[in-house]
């Protein structure tokens, strides 16, 4: 009997040692801002688009101008959008690859009629824009919607290039989709939402905040440089 238990117990020990954890991927790596640096949930970062011609990132009343706000990218490169800071499940103040986190605008969100907290979720399934109002944390089946990763962008040879996907471990139980996050423009506005695997998806760098404005000149001639290479690439 006692070997017996003692092997039940050896074999769950192994089972649960070969599982991944809950909301990371078991083979992660640091995110990595376009300096070089890793991404931390204690700093705000601009996301700057690489081969799109559009801005950063900020909000706009959502359809009929309706609450939730949607979760919109600017119409020129010279708009620089929101900071944003990176939340992982687990509170670890790196950022992974291909974990959890919660996406937020550090400021709480106050347009008329709307005052909601400035946390990205999918509004749903059915209508998968990217919009405001998440619940900070508590990772699970009530905040599946909630729960975005990042991804390397595999058509880059620069590593720095990300995009940003929903397909949450949080519950692995739950229904879910697994998409990455593009733009979808109607009547001039570009609001993000998940697109299918032939749609473009947006490729983004991570700028910190806190350097020079003469840094963030630099990242946006980075970005420019992507699309002039893109367009050669095309045309040889």
């Amino acid at each position: 009997m006692k070997t017996s238990l003692i092997t039940t117990l050896s074999f769950l020990i192994l089972t649960l040692a070969t599982q991944p954890l809950l909301g990371i991927s078991s083979n992660s790596e640091p995110v990595l801002d376009i300096i070089g640096n890793k991404v931390k949930s204690t700093l705000e970062y601009k996301l700057i688009p690489v081969l799109d011609g559009a801005g950063g990132f900020s909000t706009h009343l959502g359809t009929n101008g309706q609450c939730p706000l949607d979760v919109i990218q600017l119409s020129s490169p010279s708009e620089r959008g929101d900071n944003l800071r990176l939340l992982p499940y687990d509170n670890y103040k790196i950022v992974k690859v291909s974990t959890d986190v919660n996406l937020r605008f550090p400021v709480k969100v106050s347009v008329k009629p709307c005052n909601e907290e400035p946390l990205w979720k999918v509004d749903s399934y059915d209508d998968p824009l990217i919009v405001t109002g998440g619940i900070e944390g508590h990772p699970g089946a009530e905040t599946l919607l909630n729960w975005f990763k990042i991804e390397k962008a595999g058509n880059f040879s620069y590593g720095g290039v990300y995009n940003i996907v929903h397909c949450p471990s949080v519950c692995l139980s739950c229904p879910r989709r697994c998409n990455k996050i593009g733009v979808s423009s109607k009547e001039g506005i570009r609001r993000l939402a998940l697109v299918g695997d032939d749609e473009p998806a947006l490729n983004v760098l991570f700028f910190p905040s806190e350097e020079s404005s003469r840094l963030l000149q630099a990242a946006n001639a980075i970005s420019r440089f992507f699309e002039a290479a893109e367009a050669i690439s095309m045309t040889a």
